[in-house]
């Protein structure tokens, strides 16, 4: 789910950007990359996930699910986890070129400020699988940043940070079963006379 999610966003953004820029449909302008010491700027936006988190504030106890709409059974499964990606969009642009790297990523801005969530119709082939995506501006602070991109070791390209929140890891693995409780029988006990 998450080559999915990222995949899916790829896609959205660099539709959006190459209509915006007057770019050919095909134009690579944004690439799902693994940002690492070797790689060099070609003039592109570099997508690169650089932290997975589970979203625990939609944490459930395990649950049932009917088995059918008309059957009275019920199974017991884990419930679904939420998660965080936070992806790192980076202008990798030839330094002859720093004004056009600003410029793309100011409207990675105004795209996603413009539509930040994607659900049914938005969503098209497997992403219809993940029900629900909702892409966030998320800041670091700077001394945070800095050290992000002295991990990756490379120099510091202009860059922003989104966390994308999906509700889609789901195994249908069956924990158990159990019946629909149709009623509540409550006996009592009368005490007897002393």
């Amino acid at each position: 789910m998450i080559d999915i999610s990222l995949s899916f966003i790829q896609g959205f953004l660099r539709q959006e950007l190459n209509s915006r820029l007057g770019l050919a449909s095909a134009t690579e302008s944004v690439r799902l990359v693994n940002l690492h010491k070797d790689i060099s700027p070609d003039n592109y936006l570099a997508m690169t996930l650089i932290h997975i988190e589970e979203e625990k504030t939609i944490k459930n106890l395990p649950f049932l699910r009917k088995n059918t709409p008309a059957s009275d059974r019920f199974i017991k499964t884990n419930p679904e986890i939420g998660l965080n990606l936070y992806i790192l969009l980076s202008a990798l642009f030839e330094e002859n070129n720093y004004q056009e790297a600003l410029k793309q990523l100011s409207q990675v801005l105004h795209i996603f400020q413009g539509k930040n969530v994607f659900e049914g119709s938005d969503l098209a082939g497997q992403a219809t699988l993940l029900g629900k995506i909702t892409v966030e501006l998320y800041t670091l602070p700077f001394e945070q940043f800095n050290n992000l991109w002295q991990t990756l070791g490379l120099a510091i390209y202009p860059s922003v940070i989104y966390r994308v929140r999906i509700l889609a890891i789901y195994d249908a693995k069956t924990l158990g079963e159990v019946s629909e409780i149709r009623g509540i029988a409550l006996e009592t006990l009368q005490k007897s006379p002393l």
